[in-house]
């Protein structure tokens, strides 16, 4: 198997997990865990987790970030404005409404970075990033209304909370890009998810509101951290090994609709065809940005 094989599995399958994962999540609030106390234990041990990966790969090293304090500032500011941001309010627009909404709604950061990069060199977007802006405004109003335009589809909440949950991705992209390439993604991931599931315990303690612990809870809860979270987080990292960052970010791509077909299967959700139009509107704003790098 040559490596570019293993890269497009790896990229493949970090944002099907993701995308399972988020169902996973709707499952665990269908079964009456807070969605608050689920984020907080989720960072906790998903750092845990990736920090102790990141130690047996690299040792003392994974301790580079704090020998400056420029270096600990900055990655302290991504981990909450970054990390925390785009987790909470991915697993509120999960809570509020459903795990397929939540992900195509999330899928609209590449083109808010494209906004937001543009205004930040004063310039005017490509004629691709227009048209994929487009797509992304018409594919969430279809997603909002089922084509009903004038009438709100959903609740509230959970257009507000998904649209930030693509806010936090801008965030999430575009501020560790400095720390990444000094101290490297897995580390930088690892102490960001640590760092902000400390800091959301002083507001929503781990050991309040806890779950019942079921079988069925447990479960789930392992699933999401380890396997949904942790272990997909790494494949698809290490995927960037073999194959352009262009490519990988286009199979992420998977990951809503992984999470929208599940969601229909699982929870019977209502999915028209101007739901259906308004995701794949918004899911091919990716492969527009990728044709734009590879051009």
């Amino acid at each position: 198997m040559t490596n570019r094989t293993k890269g497009l599995m790896f990229a493949m399958l970090g944002p099907l997990l993701w995308g399972i994962n988020s169902v996973v999540v709707n499952m665990l609030f269908a079964q009456g865990v807070d969605a608050h106390w689920f984020a907080t234990f989720r960072m906790l041990l998903a750092g845990a987790v990736l920090l102790i990966w990141a130690y047996t790969k690299q040792g003392p090293k994974i301790f580079a970030p704090f020998k400056q304090w420029r270096d600990a500032g900055h990655l302290v500011v991504f981990s909450f404005l970054g990390m925390l941001f785009v987790q909470y309010t991915y697993i509120m627009a999960i809570q509020a409404g459903n795990a397929a909404t939540a992900t195509v709604l999330q899928f609209t950061n590449p083109i808010m970075i494209a906004i937001v990069l543009a205004i930040k060199h004063w310039q005017l977007p490509a004629r691709q990033d227009v048209v994929a802006i487009v797509f992304a405004v018409v594919g969430t109003l279809l997603i909002a209304t089922h084509g009903q335009i004038g009438t709100l589809a959903m609740t509230t909440p959970a257009l507000v909370w998904g649209l930030l949950a693509g806010v936090g991705a801008v965030f999430y992209t575009l501020l560790p890009q400095k720390l990444i390439a000094k101290f490297g993604a897995v580390t930088v991931s690892a102490w960001a998810m640590t760092i902000s599931g400390l800091g959301i315990n002083f507001v929503s303690p781990v050991w309040h509101h806890a779950p019942v612990w079921r079988i069925s809870v447990i479960g789930l809860l392992a699933f999401s951290i380890l396997i949904g979270t942790a272990f997909a987080y790494v494949v698809f990292i290490q995927s960037l090994a073999w194959i352009k960052p262009t490519v990988a970010s286009t199979l992420g791509a998977l990951e809503p609709l992984m999470g929208t077909v599940l969601s229909i299967l699982i929870f019977q959700i209502a999915f028209g065809v101007a739901d259906l139009i308004g995701s794949l509107l918004i899911v091919s704003t990716v492969f527009i940005q990728a044709m734009r790098r590879t051009i």
